[in-house]
């Protein structure tokens, strides 16, 4: 013991060996630094690689509705053979709303999903680390959405079967301002083609000279009627030019500002026209169009003719207000919150009926408000049944058997109060008659349309739940008469029936007219008329 006491000093001071131990150690903070190196730089580097595949995965998911996972799947083989595994592969929707926190835009699931998040895993080996944490390697992972943004065309009012001369014809001459005298041949001519919008923006801008301009801002700019209507010749169907350019050398140079009625969208700022995606509308829908935007709050004053008894007449007054501000007849969109409508119109039907006793006189007012519709959903799956899918609501319409001064009946700004009318005079007696009917169906109601419907041109139609066949016979159906002689009220049953009789017979025809007038203007007492113009889906894009 006395003698490891007296050594103690000398092993203190004796330092052979020391590299040793200061070797051992450092050698242990060398792996570590290698480890820290080697190890985390490489897990860097194939994050950042994993990363990249991710992000190229959800792009081609995203692009490929319903084939999502395959589609990641051949990206990840084509980039990495290293036991790249899909941990997971979310189909939902992504909205691109700057109000909305970005991991909150993406939400699963959805009644047309336009996005995919992919989440890939794989097994990062281990080097140096191994020996200080006692694993061969690590899992590392990586995330990206990828968002897909189709756009639709879509319009109102677009029920444009063919139609023949007589009332259409004075119609459509009156909102030109000359006489145009097409034939039945014309017209069907008209109403059997279609016109893409960008090549009569194109044709537009040449028109107007103004070649710098973007579509947009062409459509955007005032322009007149003929310059309009020889836009349309150059776009349209050359067996059909000849029609516009008749109708444009008759055109009175009322102006208009075509983006009122045509919304091109993310189309707006194109500048050529690209003939692989077209949006097609039908030409005598997009000519009624013009016309009626030249023509707004213009009154159309005809003297008609019909089959009526001898020694009658239907006179008609015609009056089509502003379209409903920032709301357009034709959008393209991708955005549900864009509406479009069909222009207000109010009209007036004096109708003179012959009768063995005296004519009877039958005055009809109808007012029909704007029709709407906007995109419900865009699905671009290849096989779906509802591509594009509209929420239409119905023109509320208000229809009367009864009298409005002059004044009341031109201001489109005051609705109609229309008071009780003598539809017959005799020099000792009358027969006065009121009747209304309202239709106001404000529900949204569904339109799907497939990708075959769209390239089709398929227009369909939605009805109000209140319709009635036949507005004329309904509002003939509804009458309250009173008789009166010598201003003495009494039941003069004769006389009522003969008035409820002419009405009855008369309503037929009046239906008809109502029918050809509402149907040049695009507007349908109680129904709303759809067409889906274009489809396009777009390239996809990594999003949040």
């Amino acid at each position: 013991m006395r003698r490891a006491l007296r050594l103690l000093p000398r092993l203190v001071r004796d330092d052979r060996g020391s590299i040793s131990i200061a070797a051992a150690f450092g050698l242990v903070m060398l792996i570590g630094a290698a480890a820290l190196a080697v190890d985390v730089g490489s897990l860097h580097l194939d994050r950042r690689k994993l990363q990249g595949i991710a992000d190229a995965a959800a792009l081609a998911a995203a692009a490929k509705p319903g084939e999502e996972r395959a589609a990641a799947e051949r990206i990840i083989a084509a980039n990495c053979d290293c036991n790249i595994v899909i941990a997971a592969l979310t189909r939902g929707s992504y909205a691109d709303d700057l109000g909305v926190a970005a991991e909150q835009r993406f939400s699963a699931g959805g009644a047309a999903p336009n996005a995919v998040r992919i989440v890939l895993k794989r097994d990062h080996p281990l080097f140096f680390g191994r020996f200080l944490t006692g694993r061969r390697h690590n899992v590392i992972s990586a995330a990206a959405t990828g968002s897909r943004r189709g756009y639709a065309a879509f319009s109102l009012g677009s029920r444009v079967a063919a139609v023949s001369g007589g009332l259409p014809n004075a119609i459509l001459s009156s909102l030109t301002g000359s006489e145009l005298n097409l034939s039945l041949m014309d017209y069907n001519a008209l109403a059997s083609a279609d016109v893409d919008l960008l090549r009569f923006s194109d044709a537009l801008r040449s028109e107007i000279g103004v070649e710098a301009l973007t579509f947009g801002q062409t459509l955007d700019s005032q322009v007149t009627m003929p310059q309009v209507l020889s836009a349309l010749a150059a776009a349209a169907d050359p067996a059909v030019a000849p029609i516009l350019d008749h109708m444009a050398a008759r055109a009175s140079a009322t102006q208009l500002i075509p983006a009122t009625a045509i919304d091109l969208g993310p189309r707006a700022s194109s500048v050529r026209v690209d003939g692989a995606n077209p949006v097609r509308v039908n030409l005598l829908s997009l000519l009624r169009t013009m016309l009626l935007l030249g023509a707004a709050d213009r009154q159309v004053d005809l003297d008609l003719v019909g089959a009526l008894p001898g020694g009658s007449h239907v006179k008609l007054a015609l009056i089509v207000g502003e379209p409903p501000a920032n709301s357009p007849l034709i959008a393209v969109t991708d955005d549900n919150q864009v509406v479009v409508r069909t222009a207000q119109v109010r009209l007036r039907l004096d109708t003179r009926i012959a009768t063995p006793v005296a004519a009877v006189e039958l005055p009809i007012l109808a007012e029909l408000g704007s029709a709407s519709a906007r995109i419900a959903s865009i699905d671009c799956s290849k096989n779906a049944a509802e591509a594009v899918k509209l929420a239409v609501t119905t023109a509320p319409a208000s229809l009367a058997i009864g009298k409005v001064s002059d004044s009341d009946f031109r201001d489109m700004n005051r609705p109609l109060d229309p008071q009780k009318a003598q539809l017959l005079k005799l020099p000792l007696a009358s027969v006065d008659a009121e009747a209304e009917l309202v239709m106001s169906d404000l529900a949204e109601k569904p339109l799907a349309f497939s990708r075959d419907n769209i390239a089709a041109g398929t227009v369909k139609t939605v009805s109000s739940t209140g319709l009635v066949a036949g507005a004329a016979r309904s509002l003939a159906d509804r009458m309250d008469l009173s008789a009166s002689v010598i201003g003495i009220g009494l039941n003069l049953n004769s006389l009522k029936s003969l008035v409820a009789t002419t009405v009855g017979a008369t309503a037929p025809l009046l239906d008809g007219i109502l029918e050809q007038v509402t149907g040049v203007l695009g507007v349908h007492v109680g129904q709303a008329d759809a067409r889906v113009n274009a489809l396009r889906c777009g390239q996809a894009k990594l999003v949040g």
